[in-house]
């Protein structure tokens, strides 16, 4: 299963991500689900770094599916806007493929 956590702020943006683990719903190369939770959290950093310029520290182990993200500096109205557009993809793919991938947050002024 892919397990995606997604952290928030005091403020309730978001300032971090991390997706771990594999979803085995079909061979190595082969899984769809692996590729859409895969792009949407990627083009998300990539989003943040090269089109935002917003500085980040980020990790990959592509064995173990991990991929952590945090934002180094204090998430603004542009990097919430990329990072909540990845969250909504994300809950569409859990709500779709449950059995597979798991979602959840944490923090925030709610403490969700």
């Amino acid at each position: 299963m892919i397990k995606i956590d997604v952290y928030r702020n005091g403020a309730g943006k978001i300032n971090a991500y991390k997706v771990a683990g594999h979803s085995e719903s079909a061979p190595q190369g082969e899984d769809i689900v692996c590729a859409w939770v895969s792009a949407t959290t990627q083009m998300a950093l990539i989003g943040l770094e090269d089109h935002l310029k917003f500085p980040v520290k980020y990790h990959t182990d592509e064995e173990n599916g991990i991929l952590e993200v945090k934002l180094e500096k204090e998430p603004n109205d542009f990097s919430e806007a990329l990072l909540g557009s990845m969250l909504c993809t994300l809950k569409q793919i859990e709500e779709k493929c449950f059995k597979y991938v798991q979602v959840k947050e944490h923090g925030g002024e709610n403490d969700v």
